[in-house]
């Protein structure tokens, strides 16, 4: 089959970097589908994307859709033939309607029935033809977190679109969207080219950009802008500090990259580094500059779209605005540093915490009691005690801070700072930062027990004060933020091997905002957090690749003890395909489908009568106690249950559970529950499939 290759340039205002990842990842996978659904094979699907422009380029597309050959049912076959195998009027009529022979009809059995049936052949349209209807609905469908409108028209997209570039070869796919028609003319580099660009064919177009001084390929663009930032700071015997997220940015706000290397006053260099790191990059995704020791020099690269040959008045005016920039962060560290830390905890009942849960300043009091409580808990030193304590006390002190102010992402760091230049102790200082650890999926952990404590207290306290209140997060919208924290929580605690006994915890907690006035139903909310830690810890234990019917089997008990919890999973994994497993997984379903856990465990042995029921009763008493003298060992457990294997085989095969004696009958069941109690002890093996 004929093939060409297609491109749609999708043209606009600058496009915000975030979303030109996200237009970038849905063109190649809407693409797939629409393609498929539209039976056009393709060869591959490449997607570029920069700050005017979102491309698909689709190599070795169909000219044509595939033909597709299907079956039409028609009537039962003895409706459809005489007795000799004549088609009657029923089937002659049935053929004429499909538009075949009535010769070429089959039989078939369907739904045990047999009827006949028309196979009927569906030629493919021309692509081209296709193409012109679905290009403007796919470009529609691209959806992003915020669209707009812009003049007169209805059409939403994430900036306004300014040019459409729509080529099936060197032929032009013709549509037309909110005014705009699509043709084969691009645009270049906004001051450096000659615009428009002609684009003869999808196999020029990244060439042709280029030389209009557009890199389209973000893979490229990449590449130079990593080459161009070692070029400039080559000299100054340093690295570039290269953040991926800033990158990433950068990455997609350029579109003809260069770096400059740009310097600042000495005086700066003595700001913490995190301040100095956030003024470059947060607001001017600048690249800070640091020596093969790791200190910050006073340099940073910016990486520009202007004219290269403006170069040194864009570095001149760059210049400017950090040092502007540094200036206001020195101001703002020596302003706060003139009053110790603690001065600023005052302050904090002047802000809202949450409309229906008070003041920073009344968490920051329960911070303080729940830190002490779960440091006491854990059987630290009275050091270790007073650290998590004062730690809490300071933790949002310097949210009220010139600096925290002005850079909202220093919070935590700041306060850090401020405790050192205050004087306190070390193990405080780095408390106070630890403990909004870990502030995004895959970031570092509190290391040090003070910013543990702190850091769980914090995040129990806002999960619970926030589902206390009724704002439950649902599928699509987590506002605090609630799912991070809880699996802060889990991480910190499996991590660590922090043993907190998580439900006391969570009745302290309920109890603190209870004693400041907070009204909410105690039990509800109570199940409500254990539940919600709950679904974090499974989603804990399935980034750890253990099975979810494992992990439900674990983790169907209170959360006490999550480092238990994750014991269970992890030995059940670990025996899941054993002969120990296999015989526990039959010995257990075999009693539970019987059982009737209402009734209770409470036997009567005057009423065991057969010798197997005795066994296994007898069993049952001494596996039990084999499995509390384990002592958590789960593996042990799991081998103890395996031999319960015999005895509920031979229990089943002698038996009749279902006696006609209503006494019999009950203590057999019970005997039963008993058994599915001694499993339980272990994990819920109902979770688990038994072998076969």
């Amino acid at each position: 089959m004929s093939k060409r290759d297609l491109l749609l340039e999708i043209g606009t205002e600058e496009i915000p970097a975030a979303s030109v990842v996200i237009g970038n990842e849905q063109l190649k996978e809407r693409a797939e589908l629409l393609f498929n659904r539209h039976r056009l094979g393709f060869d591959d699907i490449k997607t570029y994307g920069a700050p005017r422009r979102l491309t698909l380029l689709a190599t070795g597309l169909d000219e044509k859709q595939a033909k597709v050959v299907y079956e039409v049912r028609g009537p039962a076959k003895k409706v459809a033939y005489t007795a000799d195998g004549q088609p009657t009027k029923a089937a002659i009529g049935f053929a004429k309607s499909q538009g075949v022979e009535v010769e070429s009809l089959i039989t078939k059995i369907h739904e045990g029935r047999e009827y006949v049936f028309a196979i009927k052949e569906e030629e493919g349209r021309e692509a081209i033809d296709i193409l012109v209807t679905i290009l403007p609905e796919f470009i529609l469908s691209l959806s992003f977190p915020k669209a707009m409108r812009w003049g007169d028209g209805e059409v939403r997209f994430v900036r306004p679109i300014r040019w459409i570039v729509a080529l099936f070869g060197d032929e032009v796919i013709p549509f037309t969207l909110d005014g705009i028609t699509s043709d084969r003319h691009s645009m270049g580099h906004r001051f450096l080219a000659d615009n428009p660009i002609l684009i003869k064919k999808p196999g020029d177009y990244l060439d042709t950009l280029e030389k209009s001084k557009v890199i389209a390929d973000q893979e490229r663009r990449s590449s130079i802008i990593k080459s161009e930032i070692e070029n400039a700071v080559e000299d100054t015997g340093g690295r570039a500090v290269i953040h991926e997220h800033t990158f990433d940015e950068v990455l997609q706000l350029v579109e003809y990259p260069h770096a400059i290397r740009g310097s600042f006053s000495n005086e700066f260099v003595s700001l913490p580094r995190d301040v100095l790191v956030t003024a470059m990059e947060s607001h001017q995704r600048y690249f800070p500059v640091e020596d093969a020791g790791g200190k910050l020099l006073p340099n940073f690269v910016v990486v520009h779209n202007g004219n290269p040959g403006l170069t040194e008045l864009i570095q001149k005016g760059h210049e400017r605005v950090i040092r502007a920039r540094l200036a206001d962060a020195k101001f703002f560290f020596e302003s706060d540093s003139l009053k110790p830390l603690e001065s600023y905890v005052d302050k904090l009942k002047g802000v809202i915490f949450q409309s229906k849960l008070g003041t920073v300043y009344q968490k920051t009091r329960r911070l303080v009691k729940l830190s002490d409580k779960i440091a006491r808990n854990l059987g630290l030193a009275q050091h270790e005690v007073d650290h998590a304590v004062r730690a809490a006390y300071l933790s949002k002190a310097d949210l009220v801070t010139g600096m925290v102010g002005e850079f909202p992402t220093l919070q935590g760091v700041m306060g850090r700072e401020y405790a050192l230049v205050s004087g306190e102790p070390e193990q405080v200082a780095i408390g106070i930062f630890e403990h909004y650890l870990p502030r995004s999926a895959g970031d570092i952990l509190p290391r040090t027990i003070t910013g543990q404590v702190v850091s769980i207290a914090d995040k129990l306290d806002l999960i619970i004060g926030i589902l206390a209140v009724g704002l439950i997060p649902t599928g699509s919208e987590d506002p605090y933020a609630l799912r991070r924290q809880a699996y802060g929580i889990v991480s910190i605690v499996l991590e660590n091997n922090v043993n907190i006994a998580m439900g006391k915890l969570i009745e302290s907690a309920l109890n603190l905002y209870r004693d400041q006035g907070v009204e909410f139903d105690f039990a509800i909310t109570i199940g409500l957090v254990e539940d919600f830690i709950r679904g974090r810890l499974r989603a804990y234990l399935l980034a750890r690749q253990l099975p979810a019917d494992v992990i439900e089997a674990a983790a169907d008990r209170p959360i006490d003890d999550m480092i238990d919890i994750r014991k269970r999973a992890e030995a059940l994994n670990e025996k899941l395909d054993s002969k120990e497993m296999g015989d526990a997984l039959v010995a257990f379903t075999r009693c539970k489908n019987l059982a009737k856990l209402e009734l209770g465990t409470q036997l009567n042995t005057n009423l065991l009568q057969e010798e197997a029921e005795k066994e296994l009763y007898a069993n049952l008493i001494g596996i039990d106690n084999d499995i509390e003298r384990a002592d958590g060992d789960y593996l042990l457990s799991i081998d103890i249950l395996a031999r319960l294997r015999g005895p509920v085989d031979r229990f089943f095969d002698e038996v009749l559970v279902m006696a006609k004696d209503e006494a019999i009958k009950n203590n057999r069941i019970r005997l039963l529950n008993y058994c599915v109690n001694v499993f339980r002890k272990v994990a819920d093996f109902s979770y688990i499939s038994p072998p076969g």
